[in-house]
C-alpha cells in the first residue's frame, strides 16, 4: 500500500481504499427484477398492515357512533325550547361538522394537533419531540397525542403507561384507515370532555355562553379550546383569569390578535352568575316532554309550536287566574291547533310547571274532567244528520226524563223558555232541549258517535252515562275536545294534533259537511246566543269564529272551545285536585282567553278570511250545493206565513222545510198542548188555543179531579244533575183542582204556595221526602219520592 496514503488522515485512506476497490470491477447496476421485487415487498408489507387496520373487528367504534346524544327541541321558527341530556345523563349534543364554524375548527386543531391533516393518525415528529423533552426533563412533561389518538382513547379508555399508549396509537391508525379526516373531526368535536358533566363543543358552547355551536365566534372558541387540557383549571366559568391567559397565548399562536380585554368580556358570560334562558332553555315543558317521548333517540326536532304565541297564551292564563284566586280556581290548560295540518301552535299544560303544591307537572291537556255543555255541538250535529233541521222546535219546559228513576235537568239561569228552535237551543246552550234530543236519538247511539270522533274516554265507559251525557257527565280530555271540535271548521272530519310538520292525519268522522257547517254557523250566531249569554262582547272577534263553553261539577271545571276557519282553541280552568270552587265563576273567563288567543293566531297567520255567512267554515256548506235558504217564523220554525210577526232566514236540506206556520193562524198564537202549563205560568191571559183544539183551557191538563198531585208520583226516584250546583236545581210540583194559593208542605215544613197554574218548585235535596198540598177549603193530597 502506498505510504503517502498510510500517512494521510483517515478520511484520505478511506478514499484510497474505496477508489482501489472500484478499480478492477464494473459498477453494479440494479436490475428491473430487483426493483420489481422491492416494490412487491413494500406493497405486501403495506397491504399486510392495512388489512388489519381496515378490517379487523372494532366494536368500540360502532358503539361510540351509536351512543346517545341529547335532544335539541326547537319551535317552528328555530327558537330552542329545551335541550334534553343524553341517555346517560351527560350534557352532550350532536352537531354536524359543517355547523361548527371554520374559525373554531382552526383554533381547536391549532391547539391540539396542528399537523392533523398530514399525519396518518400518529405524528412521528411530535412523538420524537415529546421523547426528547421528557428525557431532558427526566419526567413526563409532554404528550404526543393527536386528535385521532384522543378520539381512540375516548372510544377505548386505558390506564396510563406504555402499553396503553401503544394500543391508543394502533387504534388511531385503525381510525384513519376507516374514516375520513372530516369524519374523525366530527366525532371528536362532539365528544371532547370538558368536565362538569359536559361533553362535546356544541354542549359546552351552550352551557357556557348560551349559544348554539354555529354561533360560536373566535373569541369564545379560544376560551373553550384550552379547557380540555385541564378542565378544572381552564374553565372560564370557574377560573376566568387562567382561561383568559391560556386563550391569549393561543390567540398569539393562531395569529388572531384577540387581546385579553375581549377575552375577559366573553369569559364573564360564562360565569354561573350570568344566567340566561339560552344557557338552560326550558320552554313549554309539558309540550317538550311529550314531543321528546314521541321521538326517542332523536338528536334534533323542529316542532310545530310557536314560542311567541306560547308565551302569550301562558301570560293570558296567568293573568286570568290571578283574578280567580279568591274563587280557588288556580290552574288551567290551553291547546291550539292549525285546522289544515293539525299542527300544535300552543300547548300550555298547567299554570306553572314548578308549582308542586298545585301539581304543576300534571299535563292538563290530557287530564280527564267533565266538560259540561261542550259535548252539545256533537249531539246537535248528530241530530242534524238524523233528520232534524235547525228550525225544528224543541221543548225548554220542566220535563221529567226516565222511568221510575227520573232525571229533571234545568237551565243555568233556572228559567224555562218554552218552545225554542234547535238553532237557539244550541247557541244559548239550553239544557232541557239537549236532554230531550238525546232521549230521542238514544244514549248508546250518541256514545258511539262520540267514540267515532276519538273520545276514547267515552268509549271505555260505554253504557254508563245515561241522559246526563247531554250535559257532559262523561270525563274527557282537552285534547279530545279540541281534536273533535276541529271537525266543524273542517267540514266534518277531525284532525289529529301533530307535534312536527308532517302529512296531516285526517280522520274520517261520522259528521256530514252540512251538519258541520250548520253547527259552525249556529255557534257563530251572536243573536241566537243572546238568551243564554247576553251580548257576550268577549266572543266578538272581527272575523268568522265559533265558540262553545261548558261548566261542570259545581264550577270545578270551566271550559271554552273556539274556532276560526284556520285554528281551533281549547281552554280548561279548574284544579287538578278537584278542590271545590268558591262562588260562581262562569265559563266567560276561559271564553275570553280562547277569543283573545284566536285573534292572536289569526294575526300571526295573515289576513283573516272574511265570510258573509259568518260561520267558522267561511262560507256555504261545502259539498251541499242544494242547500236552501228559507224565510221562517221565528217562533214556530215553520215557513213564514202572512200573520207571523217575526221572521228570519234559515238553511235547510231539500225536503226538510216545514209547511206554512200554523201557530199564527189567529190571535193569540196557538201553542201546542205540551206548552200550555209553561205558558200559563208565564202569561196572564185567560184562554189560548192549540193547533188541534180550539176550546178554551184554564191552564190545567183537562183533568177535572179535585185536589190531585199529578207530579211527582208516589215512589218516584230522582237524581240531581252533577253538572249544576244544588241551588240551581229544583223539582217541579204539578197539581190540579186545588183552590187559590194552596199551601205546599215538604216533610211537614211550609215551603210556599201554588201559583195560579197549580205549580211550585221544590228544593231538590237528597233523601226521602213527602210533599203535601192543602187549600183553604180543606182539600188535601200527598205524595212521596226519593232524591239521590
Amino acid at each position: 500500500m502506498n505510504r503517502k496514503y498510510l500517512a494521510a488522515p483517515p478520511g484520505s485512506w478511506c478514499r484510497y481504499v474505496i477508489k482501489t476497490a472500484r478499480k478492477g470491477r464494473p459498477r453494479p447496476r440494479p436490475s428491473f427484477a430487483k426493483i420489481r421485487r422491492l416494490l412487491f415487498l413494500s406493497a405486501g408489507f403495506l397491504a399486510a398492515l392495512y388489512v388489519p387496520l381496515r378490517f379487523s373487528p372494532y366494536p368500540e367504534l360502532e358503539n361510540y357512533r351509536e351512543r346517545s346524544y341529547g335532544l335539541v327541541l326547537r319551535d317552528r321558527n328555530g327558537a330552542v325550547l329545551r335541550v334534553f341530556p343524553a341517555g346517560d345523563g351527560v350534557k352532550r349534543e350532536w352537531a354536524p361538522l359543517d355547523e361548527i364554524p371554520a374559525g373554531a375548527r382552526r383554533i381547536f386543531i391549532r391547539a391540539e394537533d396542528r399537523r392533523f391533516y398530514i399525519h396518518p393518525g400518529v405524528d412521528l415528529i411530535s412523538v420524537a419531540g415529546s421523547v426528547f423533552r421528557n428525557l431532558r426533563a427526566r419526567r413526563v412533561i409532554s404528550g404526543a397525542s393527536t386528535i385521532t389518538m384522543q378520539l381512540a382513547r375516548l372510544m377505548r379508555p386505558h390506564d396510563r403507561g406504555l402499553g396503553g399508549k401503544i394500543r391508543e396509537a394502533w387504534d388511531a391508525l385503525r381510525l384513519e384507515a376507516r374514516l375520513s379526516k372530516n369524519e374523525i373531526l366530527e366525532l371528536w368535536f362532539n365528544g371532547i370532555p370538558f368536565g362538569s358533566n359536559i361533553e362535546g363543543l356544541p354542549a359546552m358552547s351552550r352551557a357556557r355562553f348560551g349559544r348554539s355551536v354555529r354561533e360560536l365566534d373566535d373569541t369564545r372558541a379560544l376560551l373553550l379550546a384550552a379547557v380540555p387540557r385541564r378542565p378544572g383549571y381552564y374553565d372560564p366559568a370557574f377560573n376566568p383569569e387562567a382561561a383568559v391567559e391560556a386563550a391569549a397565548a393561543l390567540s398569539t399562536r393562531c395569529g388572531l390578535g384577540i387581546g385579553p380585554g375581549l377575552l375577559r368580556t366573553a369569559a364573564a358570560e360564562a360565569s354561573p352568575d350570568f344566567q340566561t334562558e339560552q344557557k338552560t332553555p326550558f320552554q313549554a315543558p309539558h309540550f317538550s316532554e311529550r314531543a321528546a317521548a314521541l321521538f326517542p333517540g332523536a338528536r334534533f326536532l323542529t316542532t310545530t309550536l310557536d314560542l311567541e304565541l306560547q308565551r302569550y297564551a301562558e301570560d293570558l292564563l296567568t293573568t286570568e287566574l290571578t283574578f280567580l284566586d279568591a274563587n280557588r280556581v288556580r290552574n288551567g290548560a290551553i291547546l291550539a291547533i292549525e285546522n289544515d295540518t293539525g299542527a300544535v301552535r300552543v300547548y300550555v299544560g298547567s299554570a306553572s310547571w314548578f308549582d308542586d303544591e298545585l301539581s304543576g307537572k300534571i299535563d292538563g291537556v290530557r287530564v280527564f274532567n267533565q266538560p259540561g255543555s261542550c259535548l252539545k255541538p256533537f249531539l246537535y250535529a248528530m241530530a242534524l244528520d238524523r233528520g232534524f233541521s235547525p228550525a225544528d222546535i224543541l221543548p225548554d219546559i220542566p220535563t221529567v226524563f226516565g222511568g221510575s228513576e227520573a232525571y229533571i235537568p234545568s237551565n243555568f239561569d233556572r228559567r224555562f223558555n218554552g218552545p225554542v228552535r234547535l238553532r237557539l237551543a244550541l247557541a244559548s246552550s239550553l239544557n232541557i232541549p239537549a236532554v230531550y234530543l238525546l232521549e230521542r236519538l238514544g244514549v248508546q247511539a250518541f256514545e258511539e258517535y262520540l267514540a267515532a270522533f276519538g273520545f276514547d274516554s267515552v268509549a271505555s265507559r260505554m253504557g254508563t252515562h245515561g241522559t246526563g251525557l247531554a250535559l257532559g257527565n262523561a270525563e274527557v280530555s282537552l285534547e279530545e275536545l279540541v281534536r273533535a271540535f276541529s271537525a266543524f271548521p273542517r267540514g266534518g272530519s277531525p284532525i289529529q294534533p301533530c307535534f312536527v310538520e308532517t302529512t296531516p292525519a285526517v280522520e274520517d268522522g261520522p259528521m256530514s259537511s252540512y251538519a258541520a257547517w250548520i253547527v259552525s254557523d249556529i255557534l257563530a250566531d251572536s243573536a241566537s246566543r243572546f238568551i243564554g249569554f247576553g251580548p257576550a262582547p268577549a266572543l266578538r272577534t272581527g272575523f268568522p269564529s265559533m265558540f262553545k263553553t261548558g261548566t261542570a261539577n259545581q264550577f270545578q271545571h270551566i271550559w271554552a272551545l273556539g274556532a276560526s276557519r284556520r285554528y281551533t282553541v281549547g281552554v280548561w280552568m279548574g284544579n287538578f285536585s278537584g278542590e271545590t270552587v268558591v262562588g260562581s265563576t262562569g265559563s266567560s273567563i276561559p271564553a275570553r282567553i280562547a277569543s283573545t288567543l284566536l285573534r292572536a293566531l289569526e294575526q300571526t297567520g295573515g289576513t283573516p278570511v272574511q265570510s258573509s255567512a259568518g260561520s267558522a267554515s267561511g262560507g256555504p256548506a261545502p259539498g251541499v250545493e242544494s242547500t236552501l235558504e228559507v224565510e221562517i217564523c221565528s217562533l214556530s220554525g215553520m215557513a213564514a206565513g202572512p200573520n207571523c210577526p217575526g221572521t228570519l232566514r234559515e238553511w235547510f236540506l231539500p225536503g226538510h222545510v216545514s209547511g206554512t206556520c200554523t201557530w199564527h193562524a189567529g190571535a193569540p198564537p196557538a201553542y201546542p198542548p205540551e206548552y200550555r202549563a209553561w205558558l200559563s205560568s208565564r202569561l196572564a191571559w185567560g184562554t189560548f188555543a192549540s193547533p188541534d183544539e180550539s176550546t178554551p183551557n184554564s191552564g190545567g191538563y183537562g183533568n177535572s179531579a179535585r185536589g190531585v198531585i199529578r207530579f211527582p208520583q208516589t215512589g218516584a226516584v230522582f237524581y240531581r244533575d252533577p253538572s249544576l250546583p244544588p241551588e240551581a236545581q229544583a223539582l217541579r210540583l204539578e197539581t190540579v183542582g186545588f183552590g187559590d194559593e194552596a199551601a205546599v208542605y215538604l216533610n211537614g215544613e211550609l215551603q210556599g204556595r201554588l201559583n195560579y197554574a197549580g205549580l211550585f218548585l221544590l228544593p231538590l235535596r237528597r233523601g226521602n221526602h213527602t210533599v203535601t198540598v192543602e187549600d183553604s177549603e180543606g182539600v188535601i193530597a200527598s205524595t212521596s219520592f226519593e232524591v239521590h
